[in-house]
């Protein structure tokens, strides 16, 4: 196991106690720096390093995440320091969720922690929607089947991977990647209706089960679970959540310095194919967030009734292309890293991005090959191909209503 990963497993538990006892493990979101200074020869006993001495070292580089008033666990998906205790040294979860104009609009994704849109088939696109905390996923949906972007985007945060179905190439991939996932297929049953807590009694070992409100739509359009039903069949599969849960990104509670002199952004349009033109996101000053519409319109979280929004907005544009052992699939080869952009508080940079292995999480970087630090808060990714990069408009100052 990485070092990085080792230290990555408890960030939450090492921030619920005062730095000084600090003993625990946490991620390490940057290059540790050393400063050298004149001392005494040390002992042989003194140059011995403990792991445990590395990791609290390392606790020390995150602290500014962490209010030893505030008794909650910081979330390792947004870094708000707004997370039950109880989850910490847990495993998040990824959920895939259909993003198809038909599908919409969908529930629950208004209460991710982030999500990440990418591309699958015939120019269409897909959440994974990530929860650090299984107990807080709402009535979700609706659910969809597994791709390769989203196993591996899985994979590289370690998280529990939650889908309804997939084709036997992509399951054999999930399967030799090593990812623990839910497969609704199953374990589902049929349309159920669901009370105003998104509750429902579902028959012995099911936990995936169709939403009486969408019956009028395609069938591929009406699945659902929730966090209750989701940690049931991850228990059911006896997949171990107790785990490593690394940073998203880069934190920092502070106003991001690289927004400092960076461009205006009150608009932000993402185009991920021909089929996909308007991934589109609005600054509002009011609430500090880039709300989020697609095909001309707000996109709603049935649920709330509200249009979706997030501090961070990330563009990763990615070497993006077909599978030879299935054409009409898309994957990307992440390793490769790229360009792309960051939007946040009204301001926009470029960035560029890597990473280092398939296990590892993305980082972002600076144009002066700084690691980016990225506003706490929910953040919307789009990996995009980079053959359109070309595509993506910005636009600096709002426009004025008559």
């Amino acid at each position: 196991m990485h070092k990085r990963r080792i230290i990555s497993a408890v960030l939450g538990a090492t921030m619920l106690f005062s730095l000084a006892a600090c003993s625990s493990k946490t991620e390490e979101t940057t290059e540790l720096t050393t400063t050298s200074e004149t001392t005494a020869a040390p002992t042989e006993e003194e140059t011995t390093t403990t792991e445990e001495e590395v990791i609290e070292t390392t606790v020390l580089e995150v602290s500014d995440l962490y209010d030893p008033s505030n008794p909650n666990a910081v979330n390792p998906v947004t870094g708000v320091q707004d997370m039950d205790p109880a989850n910490v040294g847990k495993r998040i979860v990824g959920i895939s969720v259909n993003n198809y104009y038909e599908a919409l609009p969908q529930r629950g994704v208004s209460q991710a922690d982030a999500i990440y849109e990418f591309e699958t088939e015939a120019g269409k696109t897909r959440f994974v929607a990530l929860f650090a905390d299984v107990n807080t996923v709402p009535l979700i949906g609706s659910l969809r089947s597994a791709r390769y972007m989203s196993t591996d985007i899985c994979r590289s945060l370690n998280a529990v991977f939650i889908h309804w179905g997939g084709n036997k190439y992509v399951i054999n991939y999930i399967n030799e990647s090593n990812v623990d996932h839910v497969e609704g297929n199953n374990c589902a049953t049929s349309f159920k209706s669901a009370d105003a807590e998104g509750n429902v009694d579902l028959p012995k070992n099911t936990f995936f089960w169709r939403n009486q409100d969408w019956k009028s739509r395609s069938l591929e359009h009406t699945g659902v679970s929730n966090g209750t039903h989701i940690l049931e069949a991850i228990e059911h599969y006896d997949i171990d959540l107790n785990g490593e849960a690394p940073l998203l990104f880069n934190f920092t509670k502070a106003p991001s310095k690289n927004l400092e002199n960076a461009g205006d952004c009150a608009e932000i349009n993402v185009v991920f194919s021909q089929a996909i033109q308007d991934c589109n996101f609005k600054y509002d000053a009011a609430s500090n967030l880039y709300m989020k519409s697609a095909k001309g319109k707000p996109q709603i979280d049935e649920t709330t009734g509200e249009q979706i929004g997030f501090t961070n907005v990330v563009v990763l544009y990615a070497n993006i292309h077909q599978k030879d052992i299935q054409p009409d699939l898309r994957d990307a080869t992440f390793t490769d890293g790229g360009e792309g952009w960051y939007a946040s508080n009204g301001k926009i940079v470029k960035i560029t991005w890597a990473q280092d292995s398939k296990d590892e999480p993305f980082k972002l970087f600076a144009e002066d090959g700084s690691e980016l630090k990225v506003n706490i808060g929910k953040s919307y990714i789009c990996v995009v191909d980079d053959d359109v990069a070309d595509q993506t408009t910005i636009t600096e100052t709002a426009a004025v209503e008559e």
